[in-house]
């Protein structure tokens, strides 16, 4: 778990943790933050029997309200001290691979913005297994299909100076694959934006 281990330090300083929470409330990371939030609240409509979503990593709770509309009741999780300071919702420290949670203890664990970070193949699927482990039914994530337009994406991240690594991603059907080897399925996909918008949350069902 050697890549993951590098992304828990990512915000274990509060100057970081401050600035990554503030991050979605201005510019084009605005924009994003109303796509994301649109689309989560219809998953969350839909999911059937869905009452308690686990939030992790919850960062500064920016997903609270949303995942919280209704009769949900939300638990917030992060690996950062920093980051569960800043967050609204009932919520502790803990390691998305190593949840303090009995199987089957919430209806779905929603994970954002986190797998794409973790580049070995074998790490990611740590982390869907606990998630299998943790959830009764459903689990939702996003997924950045990087692969897709790839030339067009390299070129882009050329112009912008970008650090992502995109040939490191999986395709869709190699992280597909990974679901299945968690004993998950992919139930529905649910863009985020127009077709050439990398970023889509599976929602993914116990197999």
């Amino acid at each position: 778990m050697a890549q993951a281990k590098t992304y828990k330090k990512r915000f274990q300083n509060q100057a970081k943790a401050e600035k990554y929470a503030r991050r979605f409330e201005s510019g084009s990371h605005k924009r994003i933050d109303a796509r994301e939030q649109r689309a989560v609240a219809k998953i969350l409509a839909g999911l059937d029997g869905c009452r308690t979503v686990l939030d992790v990593p919850c960062g500064a709770g920016r997903f609270a309200k949303t995942l919280g509309q209704g009769p949900r009741m939300v638990i917030e999780t992060d690996v950062s001290f920093e980051m569960v300071a800043l967050a609204h919702s009932p919520r502790l420290q803990s390691d998305a691979a190593h949840l303090p949670f009995r199987d089957g203890a919430v209806d779905c664990v929603f994970s954002n913005r986190l797998l794409h970070h973790i580049l070995p193949r074998e790490e990611r699927v740590t982390f869907l297994r606990e998630f299998h482990r943790v959830s009764k039914r459903w689990v939702v994530v996003t997924f950045f299909d990087y692969r897709l337009f790839a030339p067009v994406r390299k070129a882009l991240k050329k112009l912008k100076r970008a650090k992502i690594r995109y040939d490191e991603q999986p395709t869709f059907a190699e992280f597909a694959a990974e679901v299945e080897s968690s004993g998950l399925r992919v139930y529905e996909v649910v863009p985020t934006g127009p077709v050439w918008v990398a970023e889509k949350y599976l929602v993914l069902e116990k197999a």
